[in-house]
């Protein structure tokens, strides 16, 4: 079974990068946005499996990302990364957003692999 695409979107550049690289290395087709502006406009024209999105970011946060992917009505799995400090408020901001899983920051990469196993 071929490995689903991914998309990943992080403001932090090197966070991003690192997350990007390791993805690709396990043999994944991985693009990386630094906003989720850049995720709605890449998600115009190219389909992903999965969406890795951080929650918090400037302009259009991780929610509202979700929430315009979730308009689209495309089958597409979505991992919420979210700092420690973080993680309750954004647990509860999404309880009426479809999300599939959620992850803290720093991203344990076996812990993300093991997500991605199971979606």
């Amino acid at each position: 079974m071929a490995k689903p695409s991914l998309l990943v979107v992080d403001d932090d550049k090197n966070a991003l990068d690192g997350l990007v690289r390791i993805l690709q290395c396990d043999g994944y087709s991985v693009s990386g946005v630094l906003s989720g502006y850049g995720a709605l406009k890449l998600l115009s024209n190219n389909k992903f499996d999965v969406i890795i999105t951080d929650m918090n970011m400037p302009g259009m946060d991780g929610l509202t990302l979700i929430q315009e992917v979730r308009k689209r009505k495309e089958p597409v799995a979505i991992v919420i990364v979210t700092a420690n400090n973080f993680v309750k408020a954004s647990v509860d901001a999404v309880k009426n957003v479809a999300y599939d899983y959620y992850l803290t920051k720093p991203v344990n990469v076996a812990e993300l692999r093991t997500v991605l196993e199971k979606l």
